[in-house]
């Protein structure tokens, strides 16, 4: 399942140049993680009342096409590789039908130590719909 969010991009992340700046792009993604979450069933918000928390251990981007004040995007995100403790989610902006970026980020779970737990059961069941059996029986993840 690829989920799709769309978002209006803002004057206020536009440069002098009139070009969206850079970083606004991670926020897309970021903005994009949560409603992937809420559709899975998963509320941060909750999670972290729970003293669990998600953050992003590695990011990847690659822009491809600058992106203006006041455009309609849509960030499609897709689940990567997962093992017991950590996933990947990868993205995709468009706007219209061409791909003005792409990203890739990896996370993981903590608890209210920071210490790295599993991921919560909910979370993985519904990893495992999405695309089931991605671990060998060694426990190593497989790529898709």
């Amino acid at each position: 399942m690829d989920f799709k969010y769309k978002i209006r991009t803002r004057y206020s992340e536009t440069g002098q140049d009139g070009i969206i700046h850079h970083s606004s792009f991670v926020i897309y993604l970021e903005v994009a993680r949560v409603e992937f979450f809420k559709e899975l069933g998963c509320d941060i918000n909750k999670l972290e009342k729970n003293k669990m928390f998600c953050p992003v251990i590695d990011l990847s981007m690659k822009y491809l096409k600058p992106l203006y004040s006041l455009e309609d995007i849509v960030v499609q995100v897709s689940l990567g590789d997962y093992s017991k403790v950590r996933f990947s989610l990868s993205y995709q902006i468009y706007r219209e039908k061409a791909c003005v970026a792409t990203g890739t980020a990896s996370h993981c779970f903590l608890n209210d130590s920071f210490k790295p737990i599993p991921i919560p059961r909910a979370v993985l069941d519904q990893f495992r719909e999405l695309s089931p059996d991605p671990l060998q029986p060694d426990g190593a993840i497989i790529s898709f």
